[in-house]
């Protein structure tokens, strides 16, 4: 059963304070529904807008490409 992209979170314990988390998820969900296999260079440049208070730039990287290599 593939890893949902919530899960992925989860599982590389992104969330922090939380400021952040419903636009990350929104726009990774968005990501992931253009590309089923987007490249690190693609998660980055579709993240960029997003901004994380806490820095947990490098974990919401590591969900994306977990969730997506599950799809």
């Amino acid at each position: 059963m593939p890893i949902t992209l919530q899960k992925a979170w989860l599982e590389e314990q992104v969330a922090q304070c939380g400021y952040c988390q419903s636009g990350q998820i929104m726009q990774a969900a968005a990501l992931l529904n253009e590309k089923k296999k987007p490249s690190r260079e693609e998660i980055i440049s579709h993240m960029n807008g997003v901004l994380c208070r806490c820095g947990t730039y490098m974990r919401i990287l590591k969900a994306i490409e977990l969730a997506a290599k599950e799809i």
